[in-house]
């Protein structure tokens, strides 16, 4: 019978993030989780059977952790305007977890709406502005969506480029762009 492993796959994903929230995910190799893990490159293999599944396997986990955390704001009558402060904080504040989630190659759906839509937390925003603003399904979707491009447009801009750019200005520029977006939608 082979040795109990002594490393969990979660504790192996847990120290991934750690090194792509670090580092950036082009930092994220077998051996150095392996080196971050404290253990050879077999139990690492052992749970992931390539590099490229251990990659996803962690995108998975990071998008996991990320969904946990926004996902505080579901409930909130601001929860859009608390969602943008996540995104523009994360971008500011841990730019490499950033990159990896929005300007990497991982998603695995080529639709972005359908991408967005596939977290609870973007589904609970879209029914909570049906509400809040009192459009249709298909109007919040719609502002919904162009609010997205918007706030990970100016996101990625700061992640990338180091913009000057403070987050009440960021926040601001949401606040008023959905403002005008809903007041358009019911003229």
């Amino acid at each position: 019978m082979p040795p109990k492993q002594k490393i969990s796959k979660e504790e192996l994903l847990q120290c991934a993030y750690e090194i792509i929230l670090e580092n950036g995910s082009e930092a994220l190799t077998v051996r150095s989780l392996a080196e971050r893990a404290g253990c050879s490159i077999q139990p690492v293999f052992s749970r992931f059977e390539t590099a490229s599944a251990l990659k996803e396997e962690a995108f998975d986990y990071v998008c996991a952790v990320c969904v946990k955390e926004i996902s505080e704001y579901s409930g909130n009558s601001e929860n859009l305007a608390k969602s943008s402060e996540w995104v523009l904080r994360l971008a500011m504040e841990r730019p490499n977890l950033f990159k990896f989630l929005y300007l990497s190659d991982s998603y695995k759906s080529k639709n972005l709406l359908n991408q967005m839509l596939s977290y609870s937390c973007n589904m609970a925003t879209l029914e909570r502005m049906t509400q809040l603003y009192g459009l249709s399904h298909e109007r919040c979707l719609d502002i919904l969506q162009r609010s997205f491009l918007l706030l990970h447009g100016t996101a990625s801009m700061i992640c990338i480029n180091h913009v000057d750019f403070t987050l009440e200005a960021g926040l601001d520029i949401m606040k008023r762009t959905v403002a005008e977006m809903v007041k358009a939608a019911k003229e």
